[in-house]
């Protein structure tokens, strides 16, 4: 065919394309006079159609279709290979989500043309969509709670995701519906194409939406439901167990970071599955959290799984969502590690379960989210995940839990809230004859929590928390233990040398220290150095801290509520020593 042919078509298709000559475009592309050129020249004609794609904000709504039906008869004509690799870089280059979503059809269509060649073709459509998917911007952490979240679906970005995600769903559901049909015949070639569309989905369920609400309260949902449990469904019609996936999670859990990538390339290297870039950690654990959380194909799950497996291969799950930044993942964490234990009776769990070293891990990450998290409704969750956490085990697994949590833990509030949970499982399990909490084995555990770390020189205003908590823990073992029964009258010397003698020497040099900086507050308004209101230069130290640049009355606030700690604390050791005294008498 000559050039002057080509460009003939080009003109004229750009012309009535450019006029709105709708009808006289679309019959062009039907004509026999070009049928040949159509077929073996679909690199150039495919370009100068899809660039009108990208003026959709300059054309008719009716412009923007004609284009698409001329780029879908053109998949339909020309010869596919050549139209394939066409499309692709045409979607590729573009960073304009209209024109990438119209560009989707027509692949759909050549793809479709290639039953025999599809694998590999396929599997480029489906890495390019990705990588547009992937560089999708998602919203930032606004530290929303509740139903605020729901007013993320405004956002832009949101919108943005939902809208390209819709598209990309409409990619897929033909080849699952050809695959999940019952009449297919399943060869090796369908086979591979099954596990590439699996893999894919799965890449679809990290962020961006990942980082997005997900949550549904039985009442609403956010706007991203629909696409996500169109991607549910689509795994759970081609997988006849969508819970087989859990295996791979432990298989990762137990190989060391610098061992993974090759121990999995090693691994079955014929099971795609087995490499994290073709089945995410992230993925995996979006996926089950949506399935078991948010109880999306639940009915299309088999109910063969105890309480106790799932806790097995989920916790490592937990944890990939935990550890990250955004705020929806670890809420999304929460969501599920609250789920998994809430299927499991309090005192069930074995304490051979704490061999896995994901428990250190869940332990680290749950307790980071109650210290620093911003979201004051994740912070107390959290706590309450961990107390239901600790609940979950035998005795013998909670002694352990607490005998071991002090190693990986080192945060004044966190410690002070583990010696009230200590408290509890003493009073659960003080009339057993032979409990772990009593004798030599309590007195362990009492050292490791009722401690100056740095003896009187500790800082008592940074550890008040673990102090107090300490001095309660004590006071109430020997109020209610006159028996004896857990041996607390056997220690309470090595106690009060250990613990209440230094404490007490400790508070005597803290509260000088501070009575001093007080006087040299007063002595900085009195002298005229400062006025109320300014910056006072009196280092005051906190935590190993130098208190930043702070009014006066600021200074001397932080002052008095120190020394009001030291008040609570010398009350407490005195009624300890009266009950000690009392005792003895």
């Amino acid at each position: 065919m000559s050039m002057d042919l080509c460009n003939e078509l080009i003109t004229l298709l750009n012309s009535h394309i450019s006029e709105n000559n709708i009808s006289d475009a679309l019959s062009i592309i039907n004509s026999s006079k070009y049928e040949n050129y159509i077929k073996d020249r679909s690199w150039d004609l495919i370009p100068a159609i899809s660039k009108h794609l990208e003026e959709i904000e300059d054309n008719s709504l009716d412009t923007f279709h004609c284009c698409q039906s001329l780029l879908e008869e053109i998949a339909h004509k020309a010869n596919a290979e050549e139209a394939l690799l066409e499309f692709l870089e045409e979607a590729e280059s573009v960073e304009n989500d209209i024109k990438f979503l119209a560009l989707l059809k027509p692949l759909e269509i050549v793809l479709f043309r290639l039953p025999k060649r599809r694998g590999h073709s396929l599997e480029w459509c489906l890495s390019m969509i990705q990588t547009h998917v992937s560089s999708l911007p998602y919203p930032e952490n606004y530290k929303l709670e509740g139903s605020e979240r729901k007013l993320m679906d405004s956002d832009p970005s949101v919108v943005r995701i939902n809208n390209v995600y819709e598209g990309v769903v409409n990619f897929y559901e033909p080849f699952i519906k050809e695959l999940s049909c019952k009449k297919v015949l399943q060869d090796c070639r369908t086979e591979i194409q099954k596990d590439v569309l699996v893999s894919y989905i799965f890449r679809m369920l990290e962020r961006p939406i990942a980082v997005l609400d997900l949550y549904h309260d039985g009442k609403s949902c956010s706007s991203v439901t629909y696409v996500i449990e169109k991607l549910l469904s689509f795994i759970v019609d081609i997988v006849c167990d969508p819970m087989v996936f859990l295996q791979y999670t432990e298989v990762r859990e137990n190989l060391e970071e610098k061992d993974k990538k090759s121990t999995m390339s090693e691994e079955n290297g014929s099971d795609i599955f087995n490499s994290e870039e073709k089945l995410p950690n992230l993925s995996v654990a979006v996926f089950y959290y949506l399935i078991l959380s948010e109880k999306l194909c639940i009915n299309k799950i088999p109910h063969i799984y105890s309480p106790v497996y799932l806790y097995q291969r989920c916790l490592f799950l937990v944890v990939i969502l935990l550890e990250n930044v955004e705020e929806l993942l670890i809420h999304k964490g929460l969501l599920f590690a609250k789920e998994i234990l809430s299927q499991i009776s309090d005192g069930s769990l074995n304490y051979l379960l704490l061999d896995s070293p994901v428990n250190v891990k869940f332990v680290k990450s749950l307790t980071k989210v109650m210290v620093y998290c911003e979201v004051e409704e994740m912070r107390k969750s959290a706590i309450l995940i961990f107390q239901s956490y600790l609940r979950k085990f035998d005795v013998k697994g909670q002694y352990l839990l607490m005998s071991n949590l002090p190693k990986v833990i080192n945060h004044s509030g966190i410690l002070g809230y583990l010696i009230m949970q200590l408290k509890d499982m003493i009073v659960n399990t003080f009339n057993d004859r032979l409990t772990l909490f009593s004798g030599k084995r309590l007195y362990d555990l009492i050292k490791k929590y009722c401690y100056l770390e740095h003896g009187a020189e500790s800082d008592l205003v940074e550890n008040a928390d673990q102090i107090v908590s300490s001095l309660n823990l004590i006071r109430f073992l020997i109020l209610r233990d006159k028996e004896n029964k857990t041996g607390i009258w056997d220690r309470i010397g090595n106690i009060q040398i250990s613990f209440l003698d230094c404490l007490r020497e400790g508070i005597k040099l803290s509260r000088a220290h501070y009575e001093l900086k007080l006087k040299d507050l007063k002595e900085e308004i009195r002298s005229g150095k400062i006025r109320n209101g300014e910056n006072s230069e009196v280092n005051i130290i906190v935590g190993g801290q130098v208190l930043p640049n702070l009014p006066h009355e600021n200074k001397e606030a932080v002052i008095y509520s120190a020394l009001n700690v030291f008040d609570l604390m010398e009350s407490l050791l005195s009624r300890i020593n009266e009950c000690i005294e009392s005792q003895y008498c």
